[in-house]
Order: structure tokens, then sequence, then C-alpha cells
């Protein structure tokens, strides 16, 4: 007699209507074509693992892994200032650790294919027709939506990137190949990854890093940051640590685990225990802490007086808690029904972001797109692996629903597929 286990035939059925209805049904157009790719990737590539701690975080020890990624970087300039075929890409309305990504890889792949890069003016037609019935006109809106925005970046997705970052420029440049920059060889058992898939996490990394270019002004302001909470000067080390709360988990009393969250989400003491380990290991003193919730920062604080803790200072009032409404569920929804929100949710994740870059080793959950991206940008700074610990541990399964990123045709993003 055979045992159906509770819930296999809703997967079973579920598996089978998404492979026969959504990817293999009438009309197969270029989101589905993506999407199968997509699915394709997922089960070729390797997981990443959730811990990388060598012996050492000195950047000597990783000589091949930087001189591969000033390489390919002088690559990226010339290919992208030079290319005389550009490929276009859509941002997406989604917030700006999802469009830091996806500009990334899709450098990374149009580098690999000795072509330019330019962003498409407007969003995908889908995505302006998902948006169209709930009431809203399409825009990037983690950018134009702000009081200083013109009317013309208010519809140029090209235009409204470029108020916050460099590259890639709106006015995209044309001209003739130059000599192709050719990249070292990476060897066996560098890092924890094969030779294979180590260059292409350096690849992605070092493409985020080069999108990841924070306009002069926003620039002065990281400085003055620095200065203000008085960050270590080189060569003291500090551990990045990302703590994800707002819209995705719950803040508890005293760092208990949260108890609503939309998923895996950890107690702030296991973040905690995790710095811990790696302080002692690399005799590090400073923490850099970004998290949505004021709350765990003083918990923080109290709990590990022997480290020196550093965060930015805006107003956390301003990020959606999650549960605090019933047509609110993240932090688009958010933004479309308060746009006057957007510029400082948007300043608040750069600074962020640019002191990760500062940052020599990190602590995150990577199924949390700002922590991945933080992660890539250290590595893309450093120009070698960085020591990490991701506190969600990558599962053996997962459904197939959860790996859907066809919001945009091109939303490439292969980094996302390693089965968290």
């Amino acid at each position: 007699m055979v045992v159906v286990e509770p819930g296999s035939l809703r997967r079973i059925r579920r598996i089978v209507g998404f492979w026969l209805v959504r990817l293999w049904g009438p009309g197969w157009d270029g989101r589905r074509r993506q999407l199968f790719l997509h699915y394709c990737a997922y089960f070729r590539n390797p997981q990443i693992p959730a811990e990388y701690l060598p012996d050492s975080c000195r950047p000597d020890a990783c000589d091949r892994q930087i001189e591969f990624s000033s390489a390919f970087m002088k690559k990226i300039r010339i290919a992208l200032g030079s290319a005389v075929k550009q490929d276009g890409v859509f941002l997406t309305y989604l917030p700006l650790a999802k469009n830091l990504r996806l500009l990334g890889t899709a450098v990374c792949r149009s580098v690999d294919r000795k072509r330019g890069l330019f962003i498409e003016p407007e969003g995908t037609p889908h995505e302006r027709r998902r948006l169209q019935r709930r009431g809203y006109e399409w825009s990037p809106w983690l950018w134009a939506r702000s009081e200083t925005g013109t009317s013309e970046k208010l519809g140029n997705a090209a235009l409204a990137w470029n108020e916050f970052f460099e590259n890639p420029p709106a006015n995209r440049p044309h001209g003739q190949p130059e000599t192709e920059e050719r990249l070292p060889v990476l060897g066996l058992g560098e890092g924890p990854f094969s030779a294979r898939y180590l260059k292409r996490v350096l690849k992605v990394a070092v493409a985020t890093r080069y999108v990841f270019a924070p306009a002069p002004s926003i620039t002065a302001e990281v400085g003055r940051w620095k200065d203000v909470i008085g960050w270590p000067a080189f060569p003291r080390r500090v551990l990045g640590m990302h703590v994800r709360r707002g819209d995705a988990a719950s803040v508890e009393a005293d760092g208990a685990h949260p108890r609503q969250s939309n998923r895996r989400s950890m107690a702030l003491f296991s973040y905690l225990e995790v710095a811990d380990r790696m302080c002692e290991k690399y005799g590090i003193r400073d923490i850099f802490l970004a998290t949505e919730s004021s709350e765990e920062i003083e918990t923080a604080v109290r709990a590990r007086p022997q480290y020196r803790f550093l965060w930015l200072e805006y107003d956390r009032s301003l990020f959606l808690k999650i549960g605090a409404s019933r047509h609110l569920k993240n932090i688009e929804d958010l933004v479309l029904a308060h746009p006057e929100r957007a510029r400082p949710l948007a300043l608040s994740a750069i600074l962020d972001l640019c002191l990760f870059c500062e940052c020599d080793a990190f602590v995150g959950t990577l199924n949390s797109e700002f922590s991945v991206l933080a992660w890539l940008l250290m590595i893309g700074s450093r120009g070698h692996l960085v020591p990490y610990v991701s506190l969600s541990k990558a599962e053996t399964r997962r459904g197939l629903d959860h790996l859907n990123p066809g919001r945009t045709r091109t939303e490439n993003c292969p980094l996302e597929l390693y089965r968290w």
C-alpha cells in the first residue's frame, strides 16, 4: 500500500500545472522563454555555501582573485564605452536592491557578449499593465517619485537612475570595439566554489560594483557620515551585519525570534552569536549594523558592549512593519501609496550599501535581496571573496513558484537561483 504524505498531491498538482500550463501552454513568448532559462540555470548552478571562513581575511592571500577582478572591471569599461552593439535592459518598479542586481547581471552578460548596455526609458508592457490594473502609472518609483524630480525624469528610467548613480549613463557612447582584455585563469581551490563558479561570482560582483557608482553628492554625504559615526581607518577591520526586519519580519522584545515573517528569519541573538565567532577569528571589534529596526540596534548595543556598533541615523519609522496594514504588504505597496517616502528610503539604502562596501566580513541572510547585494558589493569592492556567514541555510528543495523571476523579460539574476 502506498502512503501519500499530506500535501504531496497538492504539491505534485502545482508542479505539473506549472510546467504544462504556465510554461508550455499556448503563446510561447519571451517571458516564458526567459523563465525556462532561469529554471535551467537553477538546476545547473551549484548552491552558494552558507559560510566561508578562511584562516585569514588578508587581501594578499587572494592575489589571483584581485588580479581577475581588476582585469574584468577594465574589460567592462572598455566594452561599455566602445561597443557598437547595445543591449537594452528594463528597470522595474521593485526596490533598489532588485534593480542594482538586475543591472549588475545585465552588465556581466553584455560584456561576455561583447556588447554595450543602456537602460530602456520605460518599463515592460506587462509590468505597466499590472500597475494600471491597480490604479497606478508605471515609473521607476524608488528614484523618480521625488519632490525634486522633473516631469521628464518621471517618465524616463535612465534619467531617473542617473539622479543617484553614474553608471550606466543615460547618454550612452558609441564607438569601435577596442583590444579585448584577457582575463587571468583562476586555479582550483580558490575560495568555496569551483573555479568555473568562482569566476561567475567574481564577474557578477565586479559588474554590480561598477553599476553601484553613487553620484558625487551621495559620495560626499557618505564621507560626512563616516566622520560623524567615527568609521575606523585602515587597517582596522569592520564586520558588516544586515538584520532584515521591516516588511519581512517582526521585531520582538530582547531580540527574540520573529513571530511574524514572510521568509525564514532569525532572532537577533543568532546574528550576534555568529558575529562573536567571526570577530574572535579575525580580531574585529567594530560592527556596522544595517536594519530597519531601531529596537534591534538598541538591543544589540546592550547585549554586546564589548563591540563598537556603527549605524546610520535616519528615520526608520518610514519603513513598513509586517502586519501593520491589511492592504500594504511590502515596500513597493508602501511607496506606491506614499510616494513622498521614496527618496528618503532610497537614500537610506544607498548610504547603507556604501558603508557595506567598506566592510571586511559579512553576516546576513542570503534569502534577502539586500543581503545578497551587500555581499556582492563587498566582494566587488575588495576584488576577492570576503569571509561571510548566511544564517538562512540552503534548503534541499523548494517550491517552483518561489523561483518565478519573470517580472521582466530581461530580469536575469542567476545568483538568485541558488536554492535558498
